[in-house]
């Protein structure tokens, strides 16, 4: 980034000092009546009325505040990351309509397709052979239509899920609990990469030099499940943090989907518990189409354009005549006028497109 506006700057300066959460912005900003210029301007004649904030984080905002533009730019220049504010234009959209919208987000990678349909894949970062089959199968048939995977950057089913989406060549996006320029677990650093350089985005709330700190990734997880159309549970024990996420995409009227598990597998438990209390129980993508209106649309356009676009006129008038009924290539020969040879090749193309398919008798049907 070049420049930072008004906005930029005096969120990103609040965000910086230690002891500023992002509900003790939005009180910050109610103060000066919502206007991040005010607040720059007259923070300090002010600052002796701002008794809910530290003094230890009044102190540091005063200290910084001069020269803190400029050295902000120069780090986010060395290491390539942009911010971006809920004041901005292009802030994610799903997120600005949710309660408790983070102020601020730092990122590496693209955010130009953030608001597409997306779904939260989440579950145990130690996952089993079950949870990593299941992660891998689901996250690959949603990224083969298109959908954008969001989900957490941790190992386990997080590191999966975006893993099988870059394969897929579909955009996927993680959130993290620390700083942009610390990688957090470090095992995940090239997945950070290739996320940033694949069209998706590594995003957080959290400012430059923060530690993964327990905490951060409870708030962490509102912004996943934020981001989303829906969300995925796979694999939960009973008290994890990926209840957490559940929790919040209940709260902001979400979807949420629950894989089942044995009963007797310490990481169902909580997939199984999301279930009873009314998730939808999910065995296969077809459990979460049904739940996405948006989805659906997109499936039943895609199916209504292939049916469309793909038969020639001759393969449409091959198809009608054995929706009468099965019947031998003589028969249908003398049904639809075409010659026997070009007949055959037709034939061949439709059993390959899947629409047609020879059965016993030597006759041909609809598939």
């Amino acid at each position: 980034m070049e420049s930072l506006d008004i906005n930029q700057k005096t969120i990103a300066w609040l965000n910086s000092a230690k002891g500023i959460s992002n509900r003790s912005i939005e009180k910050i900003l109610k103060y000066f009546n919502n206007s991040p210029n005010d607040l720059w301007d007259n923070f300090e004649n002010e600052k002796n009325n701002l008794s809910f904030i530290k003094y230890e984080a009044i102190n540091s905002l005063c200290k910084i505040k001069a020269h803190f533009e400029e050295m902000l730019l120069i780090k986010l220049k060395e290491q390539n990351i942009e911010i971006v504010t809920v004041y901005d234009k292009y802030y994610p959209e799903k997120l600005r309509h949710m309660d408790g919208s983070p102020y601020i987000l730092y990122y590496k990678g693209r955010l130009d397709r953030i608001n597409d349909l997306s779904i939260a894949v989440v579950g145990s970062r130690k996952a089993t052979a079950y949870g990593k089959w299941v992660a891998e199968k689901l996250t690959g048939e949603l990224s083969e239509l298109g959908i954008n995977i969001i989900s957490g950057l941790a190992i386990g089913i997080d590191s999966i899920a975006h893993r099988t989406s870059l394969k897929s060549n579909t955009n996927t996006f993680g959130v993290i609990g620390c700083g942009m320029d610390v990688v957090y677990p470090r095992i995940n650093e090239r997945l950070y990469l290739e996320i940033e350089e694949k069209g998706g985005a590594v995003l957080t709330e959290y400012p430059l030099g923060m530690q993964p700190l327990p905490n951060n990734f409870h708030a962490r997880n509102r912004i996943i499940s934020g981001l989303s159309d829906g969300v995925l549970v796979i694999e939960a024990r009973e008290k994890s943090g990926t209840l957490i996420t559940a929790g919040h995409a209940a709260n902001q009227g979400r979807e949420i989907f629950a894989v089942p598990g044995g009963i007797d597998s310490l990481y169902s438990k909580g997939t199984n518990a999301l279930i009873k209390d009314g998730a939808k129980i999910t065995t296969s993508i077809d459990d979460i189409i049904e739940e996405i209106p948006e989805l659906r649309e997109r499936i039943n356009k895609k199916q209504s354009c292939n049916n469309c676009i793909s038969f020639t006129n001759d393969e449409i008038t091959i198809i009608n005549s054995l929706k009468l009924g099965g019947k031998t290539l003589d028969v249908l020969s003398e049904e639809t006028q075409i010659g026997t040879g070009e007949l055959l090749g037709l034939i061949t193309l439709l059993e390959m497109k899947g629409a047609v398919r020879r059965v016993s008798g030597n006759k041909f049907i609809i598939n």
